[in-house]
């Protein structure tokens, strides 16, 4: 058996010499129509639970377009009754409960659609078929050209799409009514037609309101903190080959490596007058006022002390993230308008290195005082990585009544009401940087006079902190969104009930203020591609 995804469309099986003599004569026979005064009565509504017998309907080429009007054969149109029992064919005595079952299986026919009850669902229409409601069904489906037929989507679904195989599809005699929103950044509504050509005649449209952005957040995952210089300073008094300046802390973050600077080497007797300088920690900064991770200087006198290396220079923050602004229609809704992720922050600067002690006559050799090496510097710590950035809040849900994804879509007898667009999502706080590296403790003295221990080395920079999100655009409520110019001479609706357009959610904590979303528009007509109100609308 064919699975739902498998249907076929089925083909004509005529009964009798008579229909199939209407036929010829392009299905015109047997519905009389009566006006009466408008009707919205409803009901329930549900889908059937197995594909139906359609073995009655046509798939005649010659049954459009339909006349509501006049006379119509039973085997050119499909029936749908929200109120029918499960299980139908489509015929008038067992019409479809599902309008969308009724949709699709009315290759080339039409759908005529009883005026009581409610179909709680969504409908897509892929082929250009008319769909026709407002029909009286306890009067032997007269059509009543007041009335209308209801169409109430579940929430967060568009409530009637006519696809790019829908091409010369038309619509009448309805009320669409998409739900509001349940879903965080939910839209709400009612009508989306791809590029083609298609009509909707008195057809009333209201779409509810939709919900607010997601905020952004603020990263889980902790920068790593810059790598402490290992305690590896040698000491007044080693031999001459093992003299050796500390090792720095060494840290490779997303944007590079940080280091600290190597302890300055221990002076040797008769080859340096001096203690010797630390290195400089890197990235040095360009300029470089205060003198952050610099090297510590050498003892240059045996009554003076060396230089502590001194702390590096912390990264810079990064840039908070962009407003959200955009906005880009689709077939499945409104997308874009996400607030930017702010810039994640710079990795820190290492410490300098510290500076070593002189050489001198100060280690003790049995009873003797030698002269020997002075002790060396402590290497610099590594800076702290950056942190990552703030996640940008995401745009508020929209309210429109009819989204267009062309130009060619006429409009006879429309009305539109909307109601709130969402606020855009908050910016988060970006992640705080991570903390530099401890400076390594310089080489130990000999204990006799004159003998110095080496200097620290300084601590690395702190990683700059992640910058603040953006804040989301806010959602719009708008009538009839094009995604480009509407049609030349474009008239506007019958009339339209104004909703409110969401507010931009702001950046994140320190964000400055051109970082908050940008808001939602408001009216009835509005040209994304341009983004601008439509000719002649407010």
């Amino acid at each position: 058996m064919a699975t739902s995804n498998e249907r076929r469309l089925p083909v004509l099986t005529l009964i009798g010499a008579a229909c199939a003599a209407s036929l010829a004569l392009g299905c015109q026979s047997v519905l009389g129509i009566h006006d009466v005064d408008h009707d919205t009565s409803g009901g329930g509504a549900g889908g059937s639970d197995a594909p139906p017998d359609t073995s009655s309907i046509s798939s005649s080429g010659g049954c459009l377009p339909i006349n509501p009007s006049g006379p119509i054969q039973d085997s050119c149109v499909v029936f749908a009754d929200a109120n029918a029992a499960r299980g139908g064919d489509g015929t008038r005595d067992r019409p479809f409960i599902s309008l969308q079952d009724a949709v699709y299986y009315a290759a080339g026919s039409a759908v005529l659609v009883c005026r009581d009850g409610v179909f709680n669902e969504s409908v897509t229409i892929d082929a250009g078929i008319e769909v026709v409601g407002g029909f009286d069904c306890a009067a032997d489906w007269a059509w009543r050209p007041s009335a209308w037929s209801t169409i109430e989507a579940p929430p967060d679904e568009v409530a009637l799409t006519i696809t790019d195989r829908g091409n010369g599809a038309k619509l009448r005699n309805f009320a669409i009514r998409a739900a509001s929103a349940r879903v965080t950044g939910g839209s709400s509504i009612g009508v989306v037609v791809a590029d083609v050509e298609a009509e909707l005649m008195q057809v009333e449209v209201v779409a509810g309101d939709a919900l607010d952005g997601a905020n952004g957040e603020t990263p889980f995952e902790a920068p790593d903190p810059g790598e402490n210089a290992p305690l590896n300073a040698s000491n007044a008094c080693v031999i001459a080959s093992e003299v050796d300046g500390a090792e720095p802390g060494v840290t490779v973050c997303e944007d590079g490596e940080t280091r600290g600077g190597e302890g300055g080497p221990g002076a040797l007797p008769d080859r340096d007058v001096y203690g010797q300088q630390g290195g400089d920690g890197v990235p040095l900064p360009e300029p470089n006022p205060n003198n952050r991770g610099l090297g510590g200087a050498g003892q240059r006198e045996p009554i003076r002390n060396c230089g502590r290396g001194t702390n590096g220079a912390s990264g810079a923050p990064g840039e908070a993230g962009a407003a959200g602004s955009g906005t880009t229609l689709a077939l499945a809704g409104v997308i874009g308008g996400a607030g930017g992720d702010g810039k994640p922050g710079r990795r820190g600067q290492g410490g300098g290195g510290g500076g070593s002690a002189m050489s001198g006559s100060f280690c003790p050799d049995g009873s003797n005082v030698v002269a020997g090496p002075g002790a060396s510097g402590g290497g610099g710590g590594a800076g702290g990585c950056g942190g990552k950035g703030g996640r940008g809040g995401q745009a508020g849900g929209s309210s429109i009544g009819l989204l267009n994804l062309g130009a060619r879509v006429v409009l006879n007898d429309v009305t539109v009401a909307v109601g709130k667009g969402g606020k855009g999502g908050e910016g988060a706080t970006g992640r705080a940087g991570g903390l530099g590296g401890s400076g390594g403790i310089g080489g130990e003295a000999s204990g006799r006079d004159n003998s110095i221990p080496g200097c620290r080395g300084g601590d690395g920079g702190h990683g700059g902190d992640g910058g603040p999100g953006g804040g989301g655009r806010g959602g719009h409520a708008v009538g009839i969104a094009y995604a480009y110019a509407p049609p030349p001479g474009w008239a506007g609706l019958k009339s339209f009930v104004q909703g409110t357009a969401g507010d931009g959610g702001i950046g994140g904590p320190g964000a400055p203020a051109e970082s908050a979303g940008m808001p939602g528009v408001s009216g009835p007509c509005w040209n994304f591609g341009a983004n601008e109100p439509c000719d002649g609308s407010p």
